[in-house]
C-alpha cells in the first residue's frame, strides 16, 4: 500500500515497507493527526444538511451545490472527478485516492490545474481484498475517498460496514465505477461532447464541453452542459451560453 500527500510524516516508502497491518495502524495514527476533522466521530449527518460544497459551475449542477457527508457516489474517471478533488482540497478538505498500482493511475496534474491542494490528496495503493478496510480507516480523517479500484469485490456484510461508518464520520466515498456502489446517494454519468483546439492531430486542448447527467435514486434530477476551457497553464471550470436544466431537486 503505497501513500502520498496528506504531511503526517509517514512517506509512502515507509509505508511500503511495512506489514499491512502495521500500515493500517500508521494510517489510523496518520487521520487522528488530521485537525480538520477533529470531533467529527460524533456527528450524524443527514443528507441535505450536511455538504461538502463544490463551487463553481460544477458545483451548480450538485443537489444543494455540493456533496452530501455520509454518502456515496459514483462519478467515472475524468475531469469531473478531477473538479470534485479540486473542489474539496481547494475549500481546505482533505480527499484520498485508493487505486491499483498496475492500472494507469488519476491524473493528478489535471487536478492541480483546475485548483486542487495536492498536499491535501493522498494517492494510496492497496491490494483489492483489503480495499474497504482501509477506506474505513481514511473514513476517521479524510473528507472524500475515491475508489478506483476496478477489479475490487467486496462482501455484502463489508459493503454495509463501511457505509455505517462513511455516515457515522461524515465522509464521502466516489466510486469510479457505477456497478459497484450499490445504491449510491447520487450516480453522475458524464458524456463527452467536441474537443476544441486540436486541428488534424496538431495543437492544444482550449475547451472541452461536457454533459452531466446527476441521478438519485435511479432518476435523473439534474441535467446540465459544464465547459473545461484552459487558460494560462490552468483550467476554469464554466457555464456555456445555455442554462443548466434543473430537473427535481433532492434534500
Amino acid at each position: 500500500m503505497r501513500s502520498t500527500g496528506l504531511g503526517t510524516g509517514s512517506t509512502g516508502t515507509d509505508l511500503a515497507a511495512l506489514p499491512l497491518d502495521q500500515r493500517l495502524a500508521r494510517l489510523r495514527q496518520q487521520m487522528d493527526a488530521i485537525p480538520a476533522r477533529a470531533g467529527s466521530s460524533a456527528r450524524t449527518p443527514v443528507p441535505g444538511h450536511d455538504i461538502l460544497p463544490i463551487e463553481g459551475p460544477l458545483g451548480a449542477l450538485l443537489p444543494d451545490h455540493g456533496l452530501a457527508r455520509g454518502t456515496m457516489v459514483t462519478c467515472p474517471r475524468g475531469a469531473v472527478l478531477c473538479g470534485l478533488l479540486a473542489g474539496a482540497t481547494a475549500s481546505g478538505r482533505h480527499a484520498a485516492v485508493l487505486t491499483d498500482p498496475t492500472e494507469p493511475q488519476i491524473g493528478l496534474l489535471a487536478a492541480w490545474e483546475m485548483g486542487a491542494v495536492l498536499e491535501r490528496l493522498a494517492v494510496i495503493s492497496t491490494p483489492d481484498e483489503r480495499a474497504a478496510e482501509v477506506a474505513g480507516v481514511l473514513a476517521d480523517g479524510v473528507d472524500v475517498i475515491v475508489f478506483d479500484l476496478p477489479r475490487a469485490h467486496i462482501r455484502p456484510a463489508d459493503f454495509e460496514k463501511l457505509r455505517g461508518r462513511l455516515r457515522a464520520k461524515g465522509a464521502i466515498l466516489v466510486a469510479t465505477r457505477a456497478d459497484w456502489a450499490r445504491q449510491a446517494h447520487l450516480d453522475l454519468r458524464i458524456q463527452r461532447r467536441p474537443t476544441y483546439g486540436l486541428g488534424r492531430g496538431r495543437g492544444r486542448v482550449s475547451k472541452i464541453d461536457l454533459d452531466i447527467d446527476v441521478l438519485a435514486g435511479g432518476r435523473c434530477v439534474r441535467r446540465g452542459r459544464v465547459v473545461l476551457r484552459g487558460h494560462g497553464g490552468r483550467t476554469r471550470w464554466n457555464h456555456p451560453d445555455i442554462a443548466p436544466l434543473t430537473l427535481a431537486h433532492t434534500g
